[in-house]
């Protein structure tokens, strides 16, 4: 942290300069041991009207970590106003704009601590985590790796590219990194957890819940990290047949999930992702007809790199990642590893009844505008879909029909089915990186009440729009892969390949952005079908919202 300049005076009347001097010396002092102290320290003194940017930067850390961002943001403000040049403050900015989800912004926050002092070790390893979340692997690692040169003893980075090992399936290179950190930094809640990750990975049960119970009892882990230690000990539990013990700890996960991250998808007037389903499924049960007939034309001299465009979607957990990943190892194909290719036109043609009746009329020129944006989206994502058929995996894209019908003609859905009991309880165990839509799976209820939402809109979809829609049901892709596999190839106007037997290999190559990386990674497994019968007593309530989709899906009641 750069030192602040101490030549900054207090308001006259509250306390001297050589009074302010002396406090500005106890926060240095205290900060080399004690950090609480530090704060403490400061904000007495902020009480008392020294308006400082050490002061400042102190009391917002403290409010950063009670979850109070505006408050932290408003002093941060008055910091920058200080000393715009305090590169401390750029990376407090960014760690307040990490935790209240606006992640792009915080990437130019820590840039620009960065760039004000390029010596200043925390923003990069900072900055590696927002791009990690935001799914851009490399530049993570870049963030990392350069943190690591310019700083050897600085055991943060080396949890980070343990987290990336363990997100590519490289688990001695996880072990590797995660003890050299631990070497440097015994604490380091990123790094135990990429240890057990691969303990886990190792069927090392025990092991793993050891290592876990160890971490989660600390009194320093932060807030957002503890309830997806807690989804691990579940993990762990699980994989020793411990189920009841194992759903108590998913609990505990999600309450935690939830406490952490309320703020950003509660407070009022924020519209939840089950409000909007609903919202759009009042709107579609009243629509006419005649403007959601067909898609807006394309005009004859329209740039249109790709050979075909289809959709996958679905719901998470319904074996979206599986299917991709077998077309991803086709030449022919580019498949878009589930990044947000429509979410500058889904917020503007999806807010209201009235942005919705504007998409219905959409004109030619309107439609070519969003579409040549969509091909840049792709572009931006150092991705090339010249002559090769994009499948864009989305699963929640199934919320999202109405604009992908009505912009693109032509296009191809594949909607993935699995048993709706097993969608819901994975989601609600797996430990998501959140967002609005996978804070739907804080509790067991909200998530089968997201799922039965989405699915009812699906149903309306169908029926209300012109979309050329195929179905792959997990469990016959797992039980006759070739057979789902060469129907879906078809659907897709591809040609059925040898090389899509081994998906797996190919797996191994890709950076996988979902909790199911591990699995696809290791082939066809059948596992994963009826799972949650052995939680059966624990999903009692949530079974009679799931049961008509069961029974609409075909599967068996029991």
């Amino acid at each position: 942290m750069t030192d602040p300049s101490v030549n900054q005076t207090t308001p006259p009347g509250l306390m001297s300069t050589a009074q302010a001097q002396q406090i500005l010396s106890e926060i240095e002092l205290a900060l080399q041991s004690d950090l609480n102290r530090a704060i403490e320290l400061a904000q007495a003194a902020l009480a008392r009207g020294l308006e400082q940017v050490r002061v400042l930067t102190l009391v917002a850390l403290r409010l950063e970590e009670e979850g109070r961002y505006p408050e932290a943001m408003r002093l941060l403000d008055r910091a920058a106003g200080l000393d715009p040049r305090d590169a401390s403050v750029w990376n407090l900015v960014g760690l307040c704009l990490v935790k209240q989800n606006r992640r792009r912004a915080a990437v130019a926050a820590f840039e620009q601590s960065l760039a004000l002092d390029p010596s200043f070790a925390q923003p990069y390893y900072n900055l590696g985590t927002t791009w990690e979340y935001l799914g851009s692997y490399e530049d993570a690692r870049e963030q990392f790796e350069r943190a690591i040169k310019l700083f050897p003893d600085y055991a943060d980075p080396l949890a980070g590219l343990a987290t990336l090992a363990v997100r590519g399936g490289d688990w001695p290179m996880a072990r590797d990194y995660a003890e050299r950190c631990l070497a440097l930094q015994p604490f380091q809640p990123a790094a135990t957890s990429a240890l057990a990750s691969a303990d886990l990975n190792d069927r090392k049960f025990e092991d793993a819940e050891r290592r876990l119970r160890d971490l989660v009892d600390e009194p320093g882990l932060d807030r957002f990290d503890r309830p997806s230690i807690h989804s691990q000990i579940g993990d762990a539990l699980d994989g020793q047949g411990r189920c009841d013990e194992a759903f108590a700890a998913y609990l505990e996960a999600k309450a935690g999930y939830r406490a952490a991250h309320r703020h950003n998808f509660e407070d009022a007037g924020v519209e939840s992702q089950l409000d909007f389903a609903n919202r759009m499924r009042a709107y579609f049960e009243v629509a006419p007809a005649e403007p959601w007939s067909a898609p807006a034309p394309r005009g004859d001299a329209e740039a249109w790199p790709a050979r075909a465009l289809s959709f996958l979607v679905g719901f998470p957990r319904s074996g979206t990642t599986l299917l991709e990943n077998v077309f991803a190892s086709h030449s022919d194909v580019l498949a878009l590893d589930e990044r947000a290719t429509l979410l500058n036109t889904e917020e503007r043609y999806l807010a209201s009844a009235d942005t919705l009746d504007h998409l219905g009329t959409l004109s030619a020129e309107e439609a070519a505008q969003r579409r040549a944006e969509y091909w840049q989206v792709i572009r931006g994502f150092r991705m090339t879909p010249d002559d090769k058929v994009i499948v864009d995996k989305m699963p929640l894209y199934t919320k999202k029909l109405p604009l992908i019908s009505k912009l693109f003609p032509g296009v191809k859905i594949l909607f993935a089915v699995r048993d709706p009991r097993d969608v819901v309880f994975s989601c609600f165990r797996r430990a998501f990186q959140m967002n609005a839509g996978m804070y739907q799976f804080v509790t067991l209820e909200s998530a089968a009440l997201y799922y039965d939402a989405v699915m009812r809109l699906a149903e309306l979809y169908r029926a209300k729009l012109p979309l050329d829609l195929h179905e792959v049901r997990y469990e016959s892709l797992v039980v006759d892969f070739e057979g789902e596999t060469r129907a879906a190839c078809a659907f897709l106007g591809i040609d059925w390949r040898d090389s899509l037997n081994d998906f797996a290999s190919v797996a191994r190559t890709r950076q996988i952005r979902t909790p199911s990386a591990a699995q696809v990674r290791g082939g066809l497994y059948s596992s994963g079908a009826g799972q949650w019968r052995r939680y059966a007593k624990h999903l009692e309530p949530i079974l009679p919202i799931l049961q008509p989709w069961v029974e609409r899906f075909g599967y068996d009641a029991d």
